[in-house]
């Protein structure tokens, strides 16, 4: 889907037929900083995605984490 905003024309960068509503510079979500051109739908795809990878991906060690078990590490801080 494509939009226009004042002169320059926007399109989704997941540009194709299942682009639906407006189409908006959006914020990374991966902290680079670099907003991308999305249509409604591909950034509700990418807030859900986003989701996705923090429920498989926690910032914390689940509670049944032991360090013990094959010399791993959760984080960096040893």
């Amino acid at each position: 889907m494509t939009e226009s905003t004042n002169t320059e024309t926007v399109t989704c960068i997941a540009d194709g037929p299942d682009c639906t509503g407006d189409v908006d510079y959006r914020d990374a979500l991966s902290g680079t900083g670099v907003a991308h051109p999305r249509c409604d739908k591909h950034w509700q795809d990418r807030l859900d995605l986003e989701d996705d990878l923090r429920r498989r991906y926690p910032a914390h060690a689940p509670t049944d984490f032991d360090p013990t078990y094959a010399g791993e590490q959760w984080d960096e801080d040893y």
